[in-house]
């Protein structure tokens, strides 16, 4: 199910792609994804993935869409699943400043339980053009207070803890994402790939996030009212 985005946020997308077309460019823009011990794999691999095709997909020229990067609380090597290292390629001490800021699901304690770590958060988040969570990666952005007031989604299993932890949140269940404008969340694991394309077809066009689809062979299909916000290309 795709999620449903308002008409409010329609037409700021429809403002955002002529604001981008006059441009006449595309310009690249820095993806930061967090990583943390015990994070959920497709929840950070999925968008990862979208990302960094969408960056040859978009890109102008020899300018690439995107720049993807993975950012940790230091460059110590993390465990994903129980059977995956990575070594994040920055700390938050020399991150590049995010363009976009993705929150992946999994142990989030590890993120919200850092004082440090959630500094870095408030400054990405607060700089950012887009903060993005997969599954109860949310719950890192609602320690932040930035999803007060709005409605979002996760994970269905964390759907009752979100609610009680943050009630001044409305969170929906059925939700593939939620668009928010500068907050998009999407519910678990797989979801982060469709909200990630919707991202794509948001600030690079249509053709760039179908592009991207049929690159990962996955089968990517907005609803009609959805498509239509979309520019076709940029």
């Amino acid at each position: 199910m795709i999620a449903r985005v308002s008409a409010t946020t329609v037409f700021c997308l429809l403002a955002i792609a002529g604001s981008a077309n006059a441009a006449g460019k595309t310009r690249t823009r820095n993806v930061a994804i967090v990583l943390y011990d015990h994070v959920e794999l497709l929840d950070f691999a999925g968008p990862g993935e979208v990302f960094a095709a969408a960056a040859r997909a978009g890109a102008t020229g020899d300018e690439p869409a995107f720049r993807v990067y993975t950012v940790g609380r230091s460059k110590s090597p993390l465990i994903s699943e129980g059977f995956v290292k990575i070594v994040p390629e920055f700390s938050i001490e020399d991150a590049p400043k995010p363009d976009l800021v993705v929150f992946p699901g999994g142990g989030v304690q590890s993120i919200v339980g850092d004082p440090a770590l959630m500094a870095w958060a408030r400054s990405a988040v607060d700089s950012s053009e887009i903060a993005f969570s997969v599954c109860n990666g949310a719950f890192v952005l609602g320690s932040l207070g930035v999803l007060d007031g709005k409605t979002v989604t996760t994970h269905f299993g964390a759907m009752s803890r979100l609610r009680s932890s943050f009630p001044k949140v409305t969170v929906q269940e059925g939700r593939r994402f939620v668009d928010n404008g500068k907050i998009v969340t999407t519910a678990g694991v797989s979801a982060g790939i469709d909200g990630a394309l919707h991202v794509v077809a948001r600030l690079l066009g249509r053709a760039a996030a179908d592009e991207t689809a049929r690159y990962m062979e996955y089968r990517w299909a907005p609803e009609p009212y959805l498509a239509q916000s979309y520019a076709s290309s940029k």
